[in-house]
């Protein structure tokens, strides 16, 4: 996912960690420094009764630091529920003073130690109110890097607010009944203009659907196969997704929207309110400027059929020497082509699995199965490392439907 956020205020926030900076006049002690204040906050989710994370430390990279150089500017040291930090509920981690000037990066350290009366430093509490226990992957524990910069004025505060989206940060590991936490962080500056995306999500019968999914998505179309350099992963890009409200009604508070830019948004509901799947719908807006207000509003009827798609992924590992990676992760696309100008490729599920095979050397990843409305879709597979894999599938309600993946050793 780019860097690209939103937020909201009095409706659900996006499904992310965000970093938003908000520049207040404010005089600090030394009279020639800036101050940092850092909150977080998270996208709402369905999938989980609470997300839990523990933050250890906060560090900055200011521009001209030799390669490596981290300054630790924040010990917190708390764990963080962040299903309660949705809707744009805020939790200040602390206020620091900085030198005036450009920072490049920052890095957020997770702990790994349960903080009591925490049983784990990172978990999560299923649906039916059972906690398990999330590892971070090991390239991961050095610290998530956020490449994004900010700048420290003399004299004035700067307030940076993380956005944890913990939908796609916590990842199932197939059938072993293990999670994985990769977390994606995003940083905003709250001082530039606002682009607001609101509108609402109903029925056919102009009911409202409470807890629907609405996602901001743009298209790069690709050739077949991709040009040099090009990865059908990144023919959509997911820029950031919310949930509705008990009204129905979402909002995206954007800043800093590359002009122009067209967005695609889609609408999709798979296990509503009132227990029914919805055929997906979507909206376009053309050319999107900062500074503007764009209503889009959705109507998602019930599928004549549903179907199930049962989806399986297998990685062959470089090293014959050792087992597979235990933290492999293969992410699933499912996409339609919408009805939008320019006819987009639009995504309508994603699914993120982790595979954890101590035995052979083919890492076998198979994903919960997905009830999807009848239709064709052209479902992608991506894991670090290798080439995606696209394949096409006609979903049917009496189906077999099911796709298997193979990432082959890396040339």
């Amino acid at each position: 996912m780019k860097s690209f956020l939103s937020r909201t205020s009095d409706f659900p926030l996006l499904a992310v960690l965000i970093i938003g900076l908000i520049g207040l006049s404010a005089c600090s002690s030394g009279g020639n420094t800036g101050r940092l204040s850092i909150s977080l906050t998270d996208k709402p989710t369905n999938d989980f009764q609470s997300v839990f994370v523990t933050i250890e430390d906060i560090a900055v990279h200011a521009a001209g630091d030799a390669e490596g150089t981290w300054n630790t500017i924040l010990h917190v040291h708390q764990t963080f529920d962040l299903t309660t930090l949705s809707n744009g509920v805020r939790k200040e981690l602390g206020i620091v003073n900085l030198d005036p000037g450009h920072y490049t990066q920052m890095r957020l350290i997770l702990g790994q130690e349960a903080i009591m009366p925490h049983e784990f430093a990172n978990y999560v509490v299923d649906r039916d109110g059972v906690a398990h226990s999330m590892k971070i992957p090991s390239g991961m524990q050095t610290g998530i890097k956020i490449i994004q910069g900010f700048d420290i004025n003399e004299n004035s505060t700067t307030e940076l607010v993380f956005d944890f989206d913990a939908s796609r940060s916590v990842v199932v590991a197939g059938n072993s009944g293990k999670f994985l936490l990769k977390p994606t962080i995003h940083m905003i500056d709250d001082n530039q203009t606002r682009t607001i995306i609101k509108g609402t999500v109903k029925t056919m019968e102009d009911a409202a659907l409470e807890g629907a999914n609405v996602s901001l998505q743009v298209y790069t179309p690709m050739s077949r196969p991709p040009a040099a350099g090009q990865d059908l992963k990144d023919e959509v890009t997911v820029w950031t997704s919310t949930l509705t409200d008990a009204a129905g009604a979402y909002m995206f508070w954007f800043l800093d929207v590359p002009d122009p830019t067209t967005f695609n948004l889609v609408a999709t509901d798979w296990a509503s309110t009132d227990q029914k799947d919805y055929v997906p719908d979507w909206g376009q807006i053309p050319n999107a400027v900062n500074g503007n207000v764009y209503p889009v509003d959705f109507t998602l009827p019930v599928p004549a059929e549903v179907g199930t798609l049962g989806l399986k992924a297998i990685v062959v590992d470089a090293d014959t020497a050792k087992n597979p990676d235990p933290e492999t992760v293969v992410t699933i696309s499912i996409r339609q082509i919408s009805d939008l100008t320019g006819a987009p490729l639009v995504e309508v599920k994603s699914v993120p699995i982790v595979g954890y095979d101590d035995e052979y050397l083919l890492t076998e990843i198979t994903a919960v199965d997905v009830k999807l409305p009848a239709g064709t879709y052209t479902v992608v597979a991506s894991t670090p490392g290798r080439t995606s894999v696209e394949k096409t599938i006609t979903v049917t309600k009496a189906g077999p439907n099911a796709l298997d993946f193979q990432f082959d050793l890396p040339l």
